[in-house]
C-alpha cells in the first residue's frame, strides 16, 4: 500500500481531515462540517453516499452472524436461545455505530485525495 493512502487511512480512522490531518471532519455523529476548520478543504465535493453502511453492514454480518448462530444453537433452552438473539442484535448495533464514522471518514479522505466522483458513461 502506497503510503499517502495509509496517512489517509490512518488520518480518516482517527476522523481528521485527509489534507492537514488536524481538523475535525464532522459537526455531528455523521454529519460533515462544509469545510476543514483547519486547512479550509472543501468536504462538500465529496459525497460517500451508502458505502460506508454498506461496508460495515457487511463486515458486521460476516463477523457477528456466525456468533449469534453458534450461542443460539448451542443451548436448549428458548430463554437462552432469546436472550442469544437479543444479546446478537444489540452487538450488531453497537459494531455498526462504533465503525460507521471511522469509515465514513477513511472513505472521504480517499475519495477527494483521488477526486473520485460519480460513474458518468462517455
Amino acid at each position: 500500500m502506497q503510503d499517502g493512502t495509509r496517512l489517509l487511512i490512518n488520518r480518516g480512522m482517527k476522523l481528521k481531515c485527509g489534507n492537514c490531518g488536524k481538523g475535525s471532519l464532522f459537526r455531528a455523529y455523521l454529519k460533515l462540517h462544509e469545510t476543514c476548520p483547519s486547512c479550509g478543504l472543501d468536504l462538500a465535493a465529496a459525497d460517500t453516499a451508502d458505502g460506508p453502511a454498506f461496508f460495515v453492514g457487511f463486515f458486521t454480518m460476516i463477523v457477528v452472524t456466525p456468533i449469534i448462530l453458534f450461542f443460539t444453537l448451542s443451548v436448549d433452552s428458548w430463554t437462552a436461545k432469546a436472550i442469544a438473539v437479543l444479546v446478537g442484535i444489540l452487538s450488531c448495533a453497537i459494531v455498526c455505530l462504533t465503525l460507521l464514522p471511522p469509515v465514513k471518514a477513511i472513505l472521504l479522505n480517499l475519495q477527494i485525495k483521488y477526486d473520485s466522483g460519480e460513474g458518468t458513461i462517455e
